[in-house]
């Protein structure tokens, strides 16, 4: 190997001329003015798409705009080094194998980076959505081709997930679902007119967008389980939940009813 690439540098031979130190700097000075335009156009287009709400495409636009810098500056470092006569032929086989042990040591950045792509290609989720990481329920902050920024709710902590575990985020919709149980000593009609009128009230909520009585949903060893489902912006849920179960609570409470577990199962869909 060493042999090798001696040889490579002997039959490189420097062309430090006038003439090719010219082409040299005009070379630089168009690299250096193609990467100024697109930083530029990428910020202008970005604050554009930030300002009107499409988030989507400005993380896409970002993204292409990246690319496409690394690119000129890559044809403009490979311009300049056959500009001043320099071997790329040989040059290329020993970056090949450099680049074959970058790619084994970056593997695990790669994949966040195809992950993240893919993420946008299928608009899984973007800033300002509400999603679950690990059982824990957040808003995502940011997101970059690599990683996932994540603020939990119940805490405000901030988590950076890499983007190839986008397989453990789900992203949460509005619906939310509370199996009640309630002894086999009430009767359905009762049961059912209760648990009717608890709905009302909690459509009366602050955040609740609406909420119905699903019906009977199971019946256990020593309770009859029946589902109420609710609606409400992801971002609020926690307060919110905590508000719904709050008022089932007193309307049990008011009408003599005792809950015969000693709490309430949450679904989240």
């Amino acid at each position: 190997m060493e042999d090798y690439v001696l040889k490579i540098l002997d039959e490189t031979k420097l062309q430090l001329d006038t003439p090719n130190l010219i082409l040299v700097a005009v070379i630089a000075v168009l690299t250096v003015a193609v990467v100024i335009a697109l930083t530029v156009i990428n910020r202008r287009l970005s604050a554009k798409f930030m300002d009107s709400g499409e988030l989507k495409k400005a993380q896409v636009y970002r993204i292409l705009f990246r690319t496409a810098t690394w690119l000129v500056i890559a044809t403009g470092t490979v311009a300049v080094l056959q500009a001043i006569g320099i071997n790329l032929t040989g040059i290329s086989a020993i970056l090949g194998i450099i680049v074959v042990f970058m790619l084994l040591a970056a593997k695990d950045a790669l994949q966040d980076v195809f992950s993240g792509i893919a993420i946008m290609a299928d608009k899984y989720f973007i800033v300002g959505d509400a999603v679950e990481y690990e059982g824990h329920e957040g808003i995502v902050l940011a997101f970059t081709p690599r990683t996932t920024k994540i603020e939990f709710l119940d805490d405000r902590t901030v988590l950076s997930v890499a983007n190839r575990n986008i397989s453990k985020i789900r992203k949460l919709n509005h619906l939310v679902d509370v199996d009640l149980p309630l002894s086999y000593d009430i009767s359905g009609k009762e049961a059912l007119s209760l648990l009717g009128g608890i709905c009302e009230k909690i459509k009366a909520l602050d955040g609740i967008e609406d909420c119905e009585l699903k019906g009977t949903q199971d019946f256990g060893a020593s309770a009859i389980i029946y589902k109420i489902r609710f609606y409400c912006e992801p971002h609020d849920r926690p307060d919110i939940r905590r508000s719904v179960i709050r008022t089932i609570q007193d309307g049990l409470e008011a009408a003599g009813i005792r809950i015969p577990y000693q709490q309430i199962d949450i679904h989240k869909k």
